[in-house]
């Protein structure tokens, strides 16, 4: 059984998330530049990123690598910021 650093852990897979957002996502002043920008200002806002790095520890702990599921951890953490961003919209309660 080999040691973690939890702290490096969860550093090293929070970076490679952000990098993949944000390689996955449009550039900001790509038409239409005004939803993008916003796409990303809520997206790299801030955070811990524990969800994607849950999802990533799992399929490490059956076998699978980070890369195995870096575009599912991506699209959990941007579905839950989509529901931070619409759950403070009043048209939406």
């Amino acid at each position: 059984m080999r040691s973690v650093n939890l702290k490096t852990y969860l550093a090293t897979r929070a970076a490679e998330v952000d990098a993949a957002m944000d390689a996955f996502l449009p550039k900001a002043k790509k038409r239409p530049a005004t939803i993008h920008a916003a796409m990303r200002y809520s997206v790299f806002a801030g955070g811990k990123r524990l969800r994607p790095i849950l999802m990533i520890a799992a399929c490490e702990a059956v076998g699978g690598s980070a890369q195995d599921v870096l575009h599912a951890a991506c699209a959990l953490e941007m579905i839950h910021t989509y529901s931070l961003v619409h759950d403070d919209l009043p048209a939406m309660d």
